[in-house]
């Protein structure tokens, strides 16, 4: 029977044993998943579960990241790190298989030995290949997730990144660039640490929550959990922080993950003054990160998940995400094809422009008439 940890630090060292071995994402370190569920997890009122399957000799040789929240009225095991973890993957030892059949039977095995048992698992962002890993908590019935993620293979050189892009690309980044540099003094930082650190977290949160604004969509940042997550993983060094100032402003931020060669993009932001803006000070701050990273022998990089303009300009592979739903009980039972349609609607708003521009007014013709 597998062991079922309500507890993220007993369940820390095979948790750090696998991740030392396994194919695994960026977000899904210890450290990273553990700050998450002390900010934003308490807060939204989840409560670890954490599955661990061991061989005869009692070593851990799989461990699912879970944690369990209510909605309608049902209990929901999904992974840990929620919305701010792009891409999610059991932690397998690389010298065991698993199929679906067995991994659906230790899913089942879990529950039934758990008092706080789910009623559903939804399993969220899950690529289907990931680093040569093909991972089997994607199953045949698992539907695509709503958007995609979208990823760069990083060359050897800044001059082999260089030429990825046309002549007239490179050519207006030199514009934007040198306009910029008329408002003032540019300067790309690039891993800080300490009260720069800190500095770039409040810009970061400051720009984004005023980008949503503009937007018309729910504010990540109106309650203190995301900001405490930024703020206590820049400190401890969890996250890696870059950004673009302008006479010691700050005009745009990234914050990512690493694992090995590669840095995984959780969060960006930029000025939105129009005297800033102009100069499209996010894109400026995108390149001088993947000429940083290419300079550390990064290989791999990634913008994560949903649509944006500026992810399809610099990368070159689209990564299909998927998510898998397997009923517990009654009540997930019936709660399985809520999701699965919502799951079907949101996806098709998504990847459908016409809609999501239509769907981009409404929201913002809401906020006008609040």
């Amino acid at each position: 029977m597998p062991d079922v940890f309500l507890s993220l630090e007993d369940s820390r060292r095979d948790w750090e044993e696998l991740f030392s071995v396994a194919t695994a994402s960026p977000y899904q370190s210890f450290q990273f998943l553990s700050e998450w569920f002390d900010t934003i997890g308490r807060e939204d009122g989840a409560t670890p579960f954490v599955i661990v399957d061991r061989d005869e000799d009692g070593r851990p040789r799989c461990l699912i990241p879970l944690c369990v929240e209510t909605h309608l009225g049902c209990r929901i095991a999904t992974f840990l790190g929620g919305r701010e973890s792009n891409f999610n993957l059991p932690l397998i030892r690389p010298d065991v298989s698993y199929d679906e059949a067995r991994l659906r039977a230790l899913l089942m095995k879990a529950a039934q030995r758990s008092d706080a048992a789910p009623d559903l698992f939804y399993f969220r962002n899950q690529p289907r290949r990931f680093e040569e890993f093909d991972n089997p908590l994607v199953f045949a019935a698992s539907r695509p997730s709503a958007s995609f993620a979208y990823g760069l293979t990083l060359p050897a050189t800044a001059e082999a990144l260089a030429g990825k892009f046309s002549k007239d690309a490179r050519k207006k980044l030199r514009k934007k660039e040198a306009r910029l540099a008329q408002v003032g003094e540019l300067r790309y930082e690039h891993q800080p640490t300490g009260d720069r650190a800190q500095a770039i977290v409040e810009a970061l949160i400051v720009q984004k929550s005023t980008r949503f604004s503009e937007m018309g969509v729910g504010n990540l940042f109106h309650k203190s959990g995301p900001k405490d997550l930024l703020r206590r993983t820049a400190a401890n060094g969890a996250i890696e922080l870059h950004a673009l100032s302008v006479n010691g402003r700050i005009v745009a931020t990234y914050a990512g993950l690493t694992r090995g060669g590669r840095f995984s993009a959780m969060l960006n932001s930029f000025d939105m003054d129009e005297e800033i803006s102009r100069s499209s000070p996010g894109d400026l701050l995108l390149h001088a990160l993947m000429r940083n990273l290419v300079e550390r022998g990064f290989s791999n990089f990634d913008l994560g998940a949903g649509e944006a303009r500026y992810k399809n300009a610099v990368c070159d592979e689209t990564i299909e995400l998927y998510d898998t739903m397997l009923p517990v009980s009654a009540c997930g039972a019936l709660a399985a094809p809520i999701f699965m349609n919502l799951l079907r609607l949101k996806r098709r708003i998504k990847q459908t422009p016409a809609l999501a521009r239509v769907f981009g007014r409404l929201r913002r013709l809401v906020k006008v008439a609040r």
